[in-house]
């Protein structure tokens, strides 16, 4: 297999020692498939995992899910996120299932504790312990089940590879990201729902075409600009109301139609309108030690260096930079930075 070491990107320092690194593949394309940036291996096969989530909403779309169920945009946004488990997502997780009669019972992602510190205190301190509506894929899984609703199929079943919704978000995923569905590595998510592995080319040329989907067919054309435009809006429920980096990206590049999501194990999703092209440019790392101290920082040097995000970071996006390493008692002992 052809396989390229990246260099040590991202780089955790103490004194005068590197101490620690972090490697990276990173491909950058545009939506017209042409390579702007590689680095390691653009043919470096990975996971997706919740950085898919856009394009399994898509698939929804294409369905009549949406449209039969009349789901607004700030539905659509939960569905496509990995939330918080705040109040505001998982009452609309709720409101969504309720559109097709379906009891959150029938969740089938598991449950752990919600990501937001304040709703973890307020769990804790009212005695209630978390239910999967608190994962932060429940909103993607309420979509499912809508879906499979709308088909008329075993509700218990939606999480099968063979569901008629688990195929059409694979038929989706290989029409954006310009794969043949067969190429297309099915694994299962921490969720339990099906993941989809490819190489880093075909998950960046999807976004810049979530980004700017012209010449693909007008359905899911469509679908992409409805999620797009929903993210957008409610960038919050793709995330958390702060403190998360793809709401705060969404944000902040709000002048370049950007659309970010993460997914697990340091991989990476990032779509923009380039300003002199008008093309839609996606961008896809994968962090080989799945970390995230790697992952976020390089995103946003990336950014950076594409003249997408300034060199003078607004303050909701310094936590998530390159930036100084400090003790226990306030003193610089390092710093994790970028080389770029």
């Amino acid at each position: 297999m052809d396989y390229n070491i990246p260099p040590p990107i991202v780089q955790v320092t103490r004194g005068s020692i590197v101490e620690s690194t972090h490697r990276a593949h990173i491909c950058v394309a545009d939506s017209d498939g042409r390579i702007l940036l590689a680095q390691g291996n653009l043919n470096h096969v990975a996971y997706l995992r919740s950085s898919a989530k856009p394009f399994q909403t898509g698939a929804m779309i294409v369905a009549g899910t949406a449209n039969r169920y009349k789901l607004t945009g700030k539905q659509l946004a939960l569905i496509s996120g990995s939330h918080s488990g705040e109040t505001i997502h998982t009452e609309t997780v709720v409101k969504i299932l309720a559109k097709g009669g379906i009891k959150p019972e029938a969740l089938q992602c598991g449950i752990h504790p919600p990501f937001d510190a304040e709703a973890r205190k307020q769990l804790r301190e009212s005695g209630i312990k978390p239910t999967a509506l608190h994962h932060n894929c429940s909103g993607k899984h309420a979509g499912m089940l809508l879906t499979t609703k709308h088909y008329g199929e075993s509700l218990e079943d939606y999480l099968d590879q063979g569901n008629k919704i688990q195929q059409g978000i694979i038929e989706f995923i290989s029409s954006v990201a310009d794969i043949p569905a067969h190429k297309i590595i099915i694994g299962l998510d921490g969720c339990s729902a099906p993941v989809h592995g490819m190489p880093l080319y075909n998950g960046a040329l999807a976004y810049a075409r979530l980004i700017h989907p012209d010449g693909l067919p007008d359905d899911t054309a469509n679908a992409l600009k409805t999620v797009a435009e929903a993210m957008r809006v409610y960038p919050e429920m793709v995330a958390a109301n702060q403190n998360r980096i793809c709401t705060e990206l969404i944000r902040t590049g709000k002048p370049f139609n950007m659309i970010a999501k993460a997914g697990a194990e340091g991989y990476y999703a990032v779509g923009w309108i380039d300003p002199d092209s008008q093309k839609g440019i996606g961008m896809t790392i994968k962090v080989e030690d799945g970390s995230q101290r790697g992952r976020s920082p390089l995103v946003i040097a990336l950014l950076q260096r594409f003249k997408v995000l300034p060199d003078v970071l607004p303050e909701n996006l310094i936590p998530f930079a390159a930036h100084k390493l400090t003790n226990h008692r306030g003193l610089k002992v390092g710093e994790v930075r970028v080389n770029m």
